[in-house]
């Protein structure tokens, strides 16, 4: 491999083979390679190596084992790492290995005519082939999950395809499921028991898994905000559908688009301090957990693969928004990083869902997703799903508006910033939302003018773009704002 070929963006890797190792040890010396792990290398020696791997993860696996199967407990999760493992069947190895941030989990290969494309090559079980393996050997591993899941999260994996899915779709893959089982030599018994527990056929106390057992007593879901998701996708449906250029440069957006989404919540830092936390990719000693809010946040929209990743799948939705969550609050362990809330959370007069219907609030919110056009009616719908639900203990609003941005990068616009003048009308129409049974319109008119100014700046010219902070108003205090009848003003 020429070394003008080698990959220079951040996030990047290569493999070794293509280098000799007289210039792989030269490059190593002189600060332009870095080894992620035997032989893959990266030209980002700034990034740590395991963010690097999850930008990379399946080309990495390909290049150990180019006839890798997605299965198991990773199938079952929608390809996400759970835990720091990923699971695979391969016959190109035989041994588990370690990469940096992941264990990669292996057994032998078994294909089967349900396994379906993967990323970079591979394949992967679909969810009935999943179901069986899973159920093959439930097993967890002390308190990291194991090759398969457990018996308890595979009864709530089923009840929340359940309520995502409908009984429709389930008593298609209850069948698939028991045919599968016979092609890979399980019992198609254990499928029927599996199912039969899930739906309260058997005994309750079969149903194990927390959401399982919830499923059973029909309490799943907060129905008031139901309803207003109802209201919310019929109003968004009808909502101009804006896509507006992106910048071909990322240039200052992904800063900004941390600084403010964090200033929002309360997490002010001047943005030449912010700037420094980003540059130096090290937060104030004095201020160590909120300089690491800045970083997890802008480490979530720096990568143009990652933030856009998005799904049809409810779970899949799920599973990336928790990865999303993960990294934001990587300073704040005390706040479960990824986990759903234990918790009944506030904002002033608004009381968000009871933490054991968050995830089936979740599911029936962003099934009816699916109904919602594309671009900026379906993000601004996914954004007020999740901060209505308020799944996590803290760090809702920068998810939701993480969430939000993936469907805009996904859709081909640019991505929307919130910047600080605007913050009282977009939490006052928030709370109108929350307050008036679903009602967008306010939020629809805030983020449609946060849209058309983040398109709108000069984000490549950094001294072009500080003259327009200024210049549109954008970082004045929404109050003093007010109070001096000054509005965001469009560049």
């Amino acid at each position: 491999m020429a070394a003008h070929r080698i990959p220079t963006t951040p996030r990047t890797v290569f493999l070794s083979g293509g280098l000799s190792r007289p210039m792989l040890a030269e490059g190593r010396k002189t600060g332009r390679f870095v080894r992620i792990t035997k032989g893959v290398w990266s030209a980002d020696t700034d990034t740590p190596p395991a963010e690097i791997v999850a930008a990379n993860l399946w080309f990495i696996i390909r290049a150990y084992c180019p006839d890798a199967i997605v299965v198991d407990r990773t199938a079952a999760r929608g390809g996400l790492v759970d835990g720091g493992v990923v699971t695979i069947a391969s016959d190109s190895r035989v041994t588990s290995f370690e990469l940096p941030g992941v264990s990669v989990l292996v057994r032998p290969r078994v294909e089967h005519p349900t396994d379906t494309p993967w990323a970079d090559g591979l394949t992967a079980a679909a969810p009935a082939r999943a179901l069986v393996d899973n159920l093959a050997e439930s097993r967890g591993r002390g308190d990291r999950p194991g090759r398969t899941l457990t018996i308890a999260e595979l009864q709530d994996w089923v009840a929340a395809k359940k309520v995502a899915w409908g009984d429709t779709r389930l008593r298609k893959l209850q069948e698939q499921a028991v045919e599968i089982a016979g092609d890979l030599g399980q019992d198609p018994d254990a499928v029927r028991e599996l199912f039969s527990s899930v739906a309260g056929d058997t005994p309750a106390p079969a149903a194990r898994g927390a959401f399982a057992r919830a499923a059973l007593h029909g309490a799943v879901w907060d129905e008031r905000r139901v309803t207003m998701f109802v209201s919310a996708a019929r109003q968004l449906a009808e909502a101009e559908p804006l896509v507006l250029p992106t910048p071909q440069v990322d240039g200052d957006f992904p800063f900004y688009e941390a600084y403010f989404s964090n200033y929002i919540e309360g997490t002010e830092f001047t943005i030449a301090e912010a700037r420094a936390i980003v540059e130096t990719q090290t937060p104030p000693a004095r201020r160590s957990a909120d300089g690491h809010d800045i970083l997890g946040t802008y480490r979530c929209v720096v990568d143009p693969i990652g933030r856009a990743a998005t799904s049809f799948d409810p779970g899949q939705l799920i599973d990336l928004m928790r990865t999303r969550h993960r990294t934001l609050m990587v300073g704040r362990p005390d706040m479960g990083p990824g986990e759903f809330k234990e918790g009944i959370n506030r904002a002033g007069g608004t009381e968000f869902v009871d933490p054991a219907l968050t995830l089936g609030t979740l599911l029936r919110g962003l099934e009816m997703a699916k109904d919602v056009p594309r671009g900026f009616p379906l993000a601004t719908y996914l954004m007020t799903v999740v901060a209505e639900v308020h799944p996590f203990t803290d760090g809702n609003g920068r998810a939701a508006r993480l969430m939000m941005n993936a469907e805009m990068s996904a859709a081909g616009s640019c991505r929307i910033i919130v910047p600080t003048v605007l913050r009282n009308e977009y939490i006052a129409a928030l709370k109108r939302f929350s307050n008036h049974d679903g009602d967008s319109a306010a939020l629809v008119r805030v983020l449609t003018l946060a849209l058309r100014w983040s398109s709108a700046m000069p984000w490549p010219d950094q001294a072009a773009v500080d003259a327009q902070m200024a210049a549109t108003n954008a970082t004045l205090d929404s109050t003093e704002a007010a109070r001096e009848g000054r509005h965001l003003l469009l560049p």
